[in-house]
């Protein structure tokens, strides 16, 4: 909704709107004299609520309420309740001391739960260097070979100095990171193949087509192993292995029906942000729809599970700041847990970041910095995680990441349609890595261990970032891309990204059935 030249005297003023204080005021028959009477009153807070809009139209305001509460301490302090800047960086003080012997509610006294955080990555001082990258890739190729060695269909396996200059060597395997991959005008494929040892050269010929498919979804720097003829100088590639899941794997169930719901990018602070629709989302969890038959499911959920994007962030695209309704990160954090706060208490809340959130860009992402969003920390049914975070909920394991290489996976890959991040998150699964390629789009850490390896199969593997949602089973494991809650910015139509708004999943964890839900149509 574009503001009127009323609205836009109160953003020139430095004020900020909740999304229904937006609604409330664009929608008012007084707007103009509304608008007058909050730049006459001068408030000290940085956003209004619905409550504030209300007070000053009735003309119930009192300018000292909200600061009395904040600064006497009062639980329940909402966004309009922080006064200043400085007033946020007295808050990150209190909550850094606090910190260290974190106080519970009774919430968490009260209510059983069966959650386990199995791995979630976490800050740690590192300096990028050649050396640590060495490592990385070493870890990175042993923990990726440990699925082939394991393999009764792969035999004879060799390495790069086994295989000797003018020696021929038939019905070879050779485990080996794809160092370069290049097709040829023939249709033949040349790849260059690293392991610890040194380099070969393999080549797939065009005589062979159904080779030739499975070598469009190689990928750089991905570990596969290649079986085939060593004439002295290339190895005739006959076949290529995935480490891949096993044919045989049995997902995890619950021992109870239980339901999760499973969301990403809600993009809160920015323009697009599709407030009445998340607004809509947490009315179903809290059972306050018009529709019983809504509400007696939306009772049922018992984990939200959020794979990222909390907030819409600061300098992220070219040209961001025109999309922007909130300027200042950390009170797009605030704004995000007055929403999350309104979420019943029993639900457990788990959330990692993405590249929107105030988090270490490259792969594995540590949690959202407590600086920045120290209300949410408070928040005692909110779980803050790395990605990607591996955690176990009524004896499921859902693999949690944001999923910032599906775009570069589908660069990679031209023959599977880029409409869709599932195919992406397949390749994951068949690669047992969450980011295959390196020096694109997602960077990566060079962590002594390789934590973006999939060592253990989910049962649920959840990201975003790409906005669209998407599902499937591949060997067992349920594949869920939960889509958004922010409408059609200027720079995805650029993109040409076409967002499914409000789309996701509910996934009940006895049986692992997944259910699209769109909360544009709910009421």
């Amino acid at each position: 909704m574009v503001p009127s030249k009323q609205l836009r005297k109160l953003y020139a003023a430095g004020y900020q709107l909740t999304p229904e204080a937006f609604a409330e005021l664009n929608s008012a028959p007084n707007i103009t004299e509304i608008i007058d009477k909050i730049l006459e009153l001068n408030p000290e807070m940085a956003i209004l609520t619905i409550t504030d809009i209300k007070d000053i139209s009735t003309g119930n305001y009192d300018p000292n309420s909200t600061i009395n509460a904040f600064s006497e301490g009062k639980e329940g302090a909402s966004v309009s309740d922080i006064v200043s800047e400085e007033t946020i960086e007295e808050k990150e003080e209190e909550q850094e001391i606090d910190s260290k012997e974190p106080v519970f509610s009774s919430r968490r006294e009260t209510t059983t739960t069966d959650l386990q955080i199995l791995s979630s990555p976490q800050i740690r001082p590192l300096s990028a260097s050649a050396g640590g990258f060495i490592q990385y890739f070493g870890n990175r190729f042993d923990s990726i070979s440990h699925f082939f060695r394991r393999r009764r269909d792969i035999g004879n396996l060799v390495t790069t100095e086994d295989l000797q200059e003018n020696s021929v060597n038939k019905k070879i395997s050779l485990i080996g990171l794809v160092y370069s991959k290049r097709k040829n005008k023939t249709g033949s494929f040349s790849l260059e193949l690293e392991d610890k040892s040194g380099k070969v050269t393999g080549m797939i010929f065009q005589s062979n087509p159904d080779l030739l498919y499975k070598a469009e979804f190689i990928l750089d720097d991905s570990i596969l192993c290649f079986t085939g003829d060593w004439n002295g100088r290339i190895l005739f590639i006959k076949d290529v292995y995935w480490p891949d899941i096993p044919y045989n794997h049995k997902p995890n169930h619950s021992y109870e029906d239980v339901l999760a719901l499973f969301i990403s990018d809600i993009h809160v602070g920015s323009k697009k942000f599709a407030g009445e629709l998340f607004l809509r989302a947490i009315k179903f969890l809290n059972g306050d729809l018009e529709s019983n038959k809504y509400n007696e499911v939306g009772k049922k959920v018992k984990y939200l599970f959020v794979a990222g994007d909390v907030v819409e962030g600061v300098g992220i695209y070219p040209g961001q700041a025109n999309d922007l309704n909130v300027d200042n990160i950390q009170l797009q954090y605030l704004l995000a847990t007055e929403y999350f706060e309104q979420i019943r208490d029993d639900v457990e809340i788990l959330i990692i970041p993405g590249n929107h959130d105030a988090a270490r860009a490259a792969e594995p992402q540590t949690p959202i910095s407590k600086d920045f969003a120290p209300e949410l920390y408070k928040l005692d049914n909110v779980y803050m995680l790395g990605s990607p975070a591996y955690v176990k909920a009524h004896n499921v394991e859902i693999l949690m990441t944001h999923g910032n290489s599906i775009v570069d996976i589908n660069s990679a890959i031209p023959v599977i349609p880029h409409e869709t991040s599932i195919p992406a998150m397949v390749e994951m699964l068949k690669n047992r890595h969450l980011v295959p390629i390196y020096g694109k789009r997602t960077s990566i850490a060079p962590e002594a261990e390789d934590k973006l390896v999939i060592t253990k199969i989910p049962d649920i593997l959840h990201a975003g970032h790409t906005h669209i949602t998407g599902d499937e089973t591949y060997k067992g494991v349920t594949i869920i891309n939960s889509g958004t809650f922010q409408y059609q910015t200027s720079y995805q139509k650029s993109m040409n990204i076409n967002p499914t708004t409000g789309s996701t999943y509910i996934v009940n964890l006895q049986n692992l059935q997944r259910t699209n839900v769109d909360f544009k149509t709910f009421s």
